[in-house]
């Protein structure tokens, strides 16, 4: 009896313990370098899992006020393991909306749904916002990790 308790317990604990399959990750404006840089520290070192990105914001405006009409650009700069640069663009669209009230809109937007990094590892990602960084009250992240091969 205690045999099979202990093995519950172990089982339990695993399961209990183990990383999450979904990670987010958000950074305040006020926190963002020069204002509209945003810097995030991804562990991508499952070299049998596939990763997937989403990004998410919140946009505000002054009363009376209006929200962005354009997609708001990212200039995207990954940086490996190794210290290479890879660069990318993307885009968090306006009509991908997630909830809005008067004063906020809240959106969010797929990047890549199995990323095709060259290593395994932590990765750095810095996001640069080329337009309507005022309106942003942040930016965020989801990493999804799934099983299976790359």
């Amino acid at each position: 009896m205690k045999g099979r308790l202990s093995l519950c317990v172990l089982i339990l604990a695993a399961v209990c313990c183990s990383r999450p399959p979904t990670r987010e990750y958000f950074v305040l404006s006020e926190s963002a370098e020069y204002g509209d840089t945003y810097s995030f520290i991804l562990d991508l070192s499952d070299s049998s899992a596939t990763y997937g990105i989403d990004f998410f914001t919140r946009l505000e405006r002054e009363a009376f006020g209006s929200f962005p009409s354009e997609d708001i650009m990212l200039d995207l700069r990954w940086f490996s393991p190794s210290d290479s640069i890879l660069v990318d663009t993307a885009f968090v669209k306006i009509s991908d909306v997630l909830g809005t009230g008067y004063y906020s809109k809240d959106l969010r937007t797929p990047y890549k749904q199995s990323l095709d990094l060259p290593q395994v590892g932590e990765w750095r990602l810095k996001a640069k916002v080329v337009n309507g960084s005022e309106e942003i009250r942040g930016l965020g992240l989801i990493l999804k990790e799934t099983d299976g091969t790359r």
